[in-house]
Parts: C-alpha cells; structure tokens; sequence
C-alpha cells in the first residue's frame, strides 16, 4: 500500500508538472457561467495539500506583492533566478502582470474579468501504469534472484575456504609406465580432497585434465632413470612418487638376417613332361644322428619344383622321414618314374636332403634311406652310381641331380655316423652319365652345414632363392645351370666362412628355370 501511495504521488506530480508546463493565459476575455466556476479543479492547490513540502508550494503561500516583488527584484540583480522563475509562474497563474512581458504576450496590470483554465489531459494512460508496475516487480523479483545467488555462491566459497583452511591431507597420486624403445610413456592420475594446484614430472609441469589425469613422454638413458612425481593442492600440501625405471635388454646384433623363401613371386613357363623324385630325412630310424631340417627342405622343394621347376604336381612324389625307406624309394625309381618317363621328351629333377655316406675307401658313395645302416652300407644303403644308372634306363631327355649331402661320415651337427671312424673319409669323384647334371653340397671330405638363421640346410636355402630369380645374374629372365651354381657356391662359401663349398657336374649350360 505504500508503494502503491508513492506511485499515486509520482503521478500526481508528473501531472502538475504537465498543467504547469501546458497552462496558457487567454487574451480574449472569457465570461464563465457559475456552473464552470465550480468544476474548476486547482490542481496546484491539490498537490501542494497533499505534498507541501515540494519546492514549487512555497510560490503558492506568497501574496500578490511578494509575487510581484520578486520578479522585480531579478531585474535589479537582488533576487535569484529560480525565486523569480518560481515566482513567475505563480504570478502568471494567478493572472498578474507585475509589468511583466512573457511569451510575446502582455499581461496588464488590472486583473481580467474573467479567467479560461483548461486542464491538459494526461499524458499516462492506466494501460502504461499498470505495464510500468509490472516491469518495476519483474525488476524487483530478478534482483532477489541475483541477491539470493550471489548470497549461495558467497556461503559456498566461505566453506570452502574454511575447508582449505582445514586441510592438512595430501593428494594421492597413481602412476604406470610403458616402455618405447628408448622412450618411456608415464601416465596417472592425482586426487585430492580440495583441489590438485600443481603436478610435475622431472620437474616440468604438466597439464592435467579435467578428472586429474595426466600423460608425458621422457627419454630413459641405458643406465636407466630415476622419475620423481611431485603434486601440491590449493593449501600447498605435497605429495610425492618416485619412479624407478629401466631400459631393459637392449638388441644387439646376433648373426645376419636372411629372407623368408618365396617361390611364387614369379611365374614360370610349364613344363608338362617333367617329373620330380623329392626326398628328405631329418630322423633315421637306425642312427642317433639326425639330419638337421632335411625334411623341412624337401617339403619346400615341393613348391619349387611346382613354381620354378615348373612341374605339375600329379608328377611329383615326395618321401619324407618314415615314407623314405629303401623300398619305397626303389619303387619310386624302379616303377613310378620307369613308368612315367616319356622318352626323350620328360626332364627327370632328383632332390635329396640326408646323410650321405662313402665307403671305407672312398670309391663308393651311399645315400642312406630311413632304415639305413651306416655299418652295412652295400645292404641297407643306395649306391649313388646304382641310381643314377636306374634312372639312366628309363630314357629321360634330361636329369637334374640336387644333393643336400655330404660323404664325410659327418652329419649337419656334430655327430659322426660311424663312431669307430677316426678321420672324415673323402669321397673320390664320379663320373656321371652325358645327360645328367648334378648339384652337390659340398666336396668330397666337407661337411653339409645348416643355415640356423633361416632353418634350412645352407646348400637347400640358397639352391631354392637362387632358384626364385636372385641366381639371373645377367637378367634374361632364365637360370643355367651354371648361374645357379655359381649363385649357391659364392653364399654357402661366405656363411660356412669357406669350410663347405658346392660343386657342379653335368651340362652346365643347361637351362633350368625360365620366366615368363
């Protein structure tokens, strides 16, 4: 209700201001009935009674004198400007001139007759009143809400300075590395019950997301590294976590690295009329000494006489370990290649990787089967000469010899086959049939080596990579006999550091594998 009063005499007030501002004093003299006198409203009257404590009523107690003498106090410099202002307005209110000249008009000094006031209408509409007030209380009503917040907000950081202020916990720190190289990854993560201020890590600062975890990098020397994690919260309580962290083994050189064999990065012309007899025994039945990854050889000969030698393979047979006794390898020479043969049309490939044997001698020279007897070789062995003439009678166009062997009575490890021989026998060379041509992997009284990097035996890995396109030395897209050789001598020399070198008998211009 006050404020709706205080509201009530602002607008009252702006009202007066608008009747003092808009009044105007006729010239034409005006004869008013009764009736109008009485419905004339003061209004200057009104508001003074209601407020007469406004500047502008002390102008409505003075007399018509004191009014005059004031406006005529002015023009001779003793009287202020807003007394005579005042003043001025009241006189001409009442209708005095006091010899006054205001607005181009004259007002005389006798009273008029009759006086016309007209009261202005009211600039402000209820409309706009009641629109006033409600934007004032919206006003009103975000200013509380703004107070209440800020109140909130006050209370809050209070307590939580009272809890800083408390505090005497330290943050909790969680840490892990990862191991790059030469490198090492720490990452965590800091917690505190106020507020994580600072992490550093080897004294450098670090970023911390939003939930407190963080991540960095640092390079650890081969002596390893000691890593300290220090972390302080908003009253400067410090934790701290020290990271011992090690390099680790380091690689070192151990040998050098050989590629995986390949044989179907290219192609090759087929070769429909060719057969291959593929053997390899890695554990013999009737010795101790093992054959090192002669197995494994045969096996990935099969890919190269398919891919490179250009063999279909419904005309390959393979004997491996326990299929490779004497009989079954009789019966591959004596009937499936006698029967398949196509005289003087087929090319005949042999692929032996196992234990070779010479006799006492030296003049005869064995390949011994799964179920061989070193001690009864002449019984339980293949006398080289014996198959080379059995293939011989079949008529082939050509024959192609590989031997993964050696005649020495050594093995690929360190095992002699005869325990009771006291040196390594050589073996005497052979002569061998016009159409063959024989790879062997060593000379008479060298030993075959393994190749322990590329789990192969020497002579076979390089044989095959030779055979993949490394052995064209002269790129004509063709491999001789001779490119091969020459191919497999020079690596198998340089990795047994000169104690097994290859040898070749035979057409050495003969054409073994050609590419498309």
């Amino acid at each position: 209700m006050k404020y709706a009063f205080k509201m009530m005499a602002v607008v009252l007030a702006l009202g007066v201001l608008v009747l003092q501002g808009c009044q105007t004093i006729s010239n034409k003299t005006t004869i008013a009935s009764n009736q109008n006198k009485k419905s004339n409203i003061d209004i200057t009257t009104a508001t003074c009674a209601l407020m007469p404590s406004m500047l502008s009523c002390r102008f409505l107690r003075k007399s018509e004198i004191g009014l005059c003498e004031s406006i005529n106090g002015f023009k001779r410099g003793v009287e202020t400007y807003d007394n005579y202002s005042g003043s001025l307005k009241e006189a001409k209110r009442r209708g005095l001139d006091c010899g006054v000249k205001d607005y181009n008009q004259t007002v005389t000094a006798s009273k008029p007759k009759t006086k016309t006031y007209t009261q202005p209408k009211s600039t402000i509409s209820s409309s706009e009143l009641d629109a006033s007030k409600r934007e004032a209380e919206t006003e009103r009503q975000k200013r509380i809400e703004l107070e209440r917040k800020l109140a909130a907000i006050q209370n809050k950081q209070k307590q939580e300075q009272q809890k800083i202020n408390t505090d005497s916990q330290i943050p909790t720190i969680t840490a892990f590395t990862k191991h790059n190289g030469s490198n090492t990854t720490i990452s965590g993560r800091v917690t505190d019950n106020t507020e994580v201020a600072e992490v550093l890590i080897d004294g450098q600062a670090q970023q911390l997301s939003s939930n407190g975890t963080f991540e960095t990098e640092l390079y650890i020397p081969r002596t390893g590294k000691t890593v300290e994690i220090v972390a302080f919260d908003i009253k400067g309580n410090k934790a701290s976590k020290l990271l011992k962290i090690e390099r680790g083994s380091i690689a070192q050189a151990s040998g050098p690295i050989f590629d995986t064999l390949n044989p179907s990065s290219k192609t090759v012309k087929s070769n429909p009329n060719a057969l291959a007899l593929i053997i390899g025994i890695a554990d013999y039945s009737k010795t101790n000494a093992d054959a090192l990854y002669a197995d494994k050889d045969a096996q990935q000969f099969y890919d190269y006489a398919r891919m490179k030698l250009g063999i279909k393979a419904a005309n390959i047979k393979e004997l491996v370990n326990d299929k490779a006794d004497l009989g079954e390898i009789g019966l591959a020479v004596q009937d499936w290649i006698a029967r398949s043969t196509k005289k003087d049309k087929s090319d005949i490939y042999i692929f032996f990787a196992g234990h070779g044997l010479a006799s006492d001698d030296g003049k005869n020279m064995y390949l011994l089967p799964y179920d061989g007897r070193p001690r009864l070789l002449d019984k339980t062995a293949l006398l080289r000469d014996e198959l080379f003439k059995e293939i011989q009678q079949s008529n082939p166009r050509s024959v192609t010899v590989f031997l993964d062997t050696c005649y020495s009575g050594t093995t690929r490890g360190t095992d002699m086959l005869v325990a009771s021989r006291p040196i390594m026998i050589k073996a005497k060379e052979q002569s061998i049939p016009n159409n063959f041509t024989v790879f062997s992997a060593a000379a008479g009284d060298q030993t075959s080596k393994p190749l322990e990097e590329a789990k192969h035996g020497m002579f076979s890995y390089f044989l095959m990579k030779g055979m993949e396109g490394d052995a064209d030395t002269n790129s004509d897209n063709k491999i001789t006999a001779q490119e091969l050789h020459n191919y497999v001598k020079e690596n198998v020399t340089q990795q047994s550091s000169g104690s097994q070198t290859p040898e070749l008998q035979g057409n050495k211009d003969r054409v073994l594998v050609q590419f498309n």
